[in-house]
């Protein structure tokens, strides 16, 4: 299949209807179309500056489709190592595929312009702010208000491919026997810097190629997600409850960190729980597995002495993974997330034992969902205190500690510890 007719149904979905990316929604694409397809949206402002320019009259919702294929032969072109005519050929065959003879003209056209007139036009877009950025003008405004010092470093790691990083699973060996078997492998690596457990991949590959995936040894995990088991700490015969777990990763890092403890793993969507299932089996682990509204979570009158809440957000600090945030988050998002991740918090601490803790995370980098969200709710809950995370990885802040995205290293990640009186 044509590598652009993939991009087209993997895109259109996100360009013209807000729905979120989703790398498997064509099962025939290619790898490369998958990379043109992260490629298009890590790259939008730029790009889309770009066709604006050469296509006069906007195309609208009805040829979102054309619009896509200027988008990705343009990226093409500048991006993937083959000669030019071959990207544009290749989007010209696709616009005909698509019974667009009108569209394969407009595509040859714009595309051949853009060849000739690339260093003008790249002159032209240069100075604009989003050109710049690669980000929405109010998330650079966001993340600059909050993060001043090392905002350019944060957007310049959130344009980045995102690195690919594995989390050993410790009830099956240790790090540097899991090393040996990927330099065995001819599979470059080394360890990460703050889990004990990360291990980075110079390229990534394909899990088939792990291994002893199959078998559990390892597991897909950014290494700042792998902190959230060791700042949870359950200890043998604590009742824990994952409230937000899917897909599982965290769940099924804290049974690999505490092998005796009682987990309750669960989350709103039915669905998503399908993918914690399917991680328990293949690491031959086992919990409670329920799909519930937290607020709604029938607990039989039973509390929990630890809990992990990974609260719903704006994704801020994963952009390199999922670059159509930028495209599809909205300013006015925020306060919306904000009201929910309260009212999360309210619901965990109803099930919190007396004495137990409650770890508050975020993959976000905004301050209005991390310490603004721990802050309020201090204030109003007399039985809450902060327990200070003694570490030395991120950022401390006011109630918790902050990862920010970093270049070829971990995402962007928010902890806060709160403890319940006893």
């Amino acid at each position: 299949m044509n590598e652009y007719t993939s991009v087209v149904k993997l895109l259109t979905p996100v360009l013209s209807r807000g729905r979120a990316f989703e790398p498997g929604r064509d099962a025939g694409a290619s790898p490369l179309a998958k990379e043109i397809a992260y490629g298009v949206l890590r790259d939008y402002f730029r790009l889309d500056a770009i066709v604006s320019m050469l296509v006069k009259k906007p195309l609208g919702d009805k040829h979102q489709d054309i619009q896509v294929l200027l988008l990705a032969g343009i990226y093409s072109v500048d991006a993937i190592r083959r000669p030019d005519y071959a990207s544009v050929n290749a989007a010209v065959d696709a616009a005909r595929g698509l019974g667009k003879q009108w569209g394969a003209g407009l595509v040859n056209g714009v595309l051949r312009n853009y060849l000739r007139d690339r260093e003008r036009i790249a002159a032209s877009i240069a100075k604009r702010a989003p050109v710049q950025s690669g980000h929405p003008g109010w998330l650079v405004r966001s993340i600059s208000r909050d993060w001043p010092e090392v905002a350019a470093d944060i957007i310049a790691a959130n344009n980045e491919q995102a690195p690919m990083t594995l989390r050993v699973n410790a009830r099956q060996g240790n790090r540097d026997a899991y090393l040996q078997l990927l330099a065995d492998a001819g599979i470059e690596a080394h360890a990460g810097e703050l889990a004990d457990t990360a291990i980075y991949l110079t390229t990534p590959v394909g899990v088939d190629r792990l291994p002893g995936f199959d078998d559990g040894r390892v597991s897909v995990q950014d290494e700042a997600s792998q902190l959230a088991a060791s700042v949870v700490a359950p200890a043998a015969g604590d009742r824990v409850l994952d409230a937000c777990a899917a897909p599982g990763g965290k769940t099924c890092h804290l049974l690999e960190y505490q092998q005796d403890i009682d987990l309750t793993a669960i989350d709103i969507d039915e669905n998503r729980l399908d993918q914690v299932r399917d991680n328990l089996r293949r690491l031959s682990l086992s919990c409670h597995v329920a799909a519930s509204d937290l607020a709604d979570f029938d607990h039989d009158g039973a509390t929990f002495d630890r809990i992990l809440l990974d609260a719903p957000c704006s994704a801020t600090g994963v952009i390199r993974r999922h670059p159509d945030i930028k495209l599809l988050r909205r300013k006015s998002d925020i306060a919306k997330l904000v009201e929910a991740q309260q009212t999360l918090v309210r619901a965990a601490w109803e099930l919190l034992a007396g004495g137990g803790v409650l770890v508050y995370s975020t993959c976000s980098v905004l301050r209005a969902e991390n310490d603004e969200v721990v802050s309020q709710f201090l204030e109003e809950t007399p039985d809450a205190s902060l327990s200070t995370i003694d570490a030395d990885w991120g950022h401390a802040t006011r109630f918790g500690r902050q990862l920010l995205p970093t270049s070829n290293a971990h995402d962007g990640f928010y902890f806060a510890r709160l403890v319940k009186a006893a």
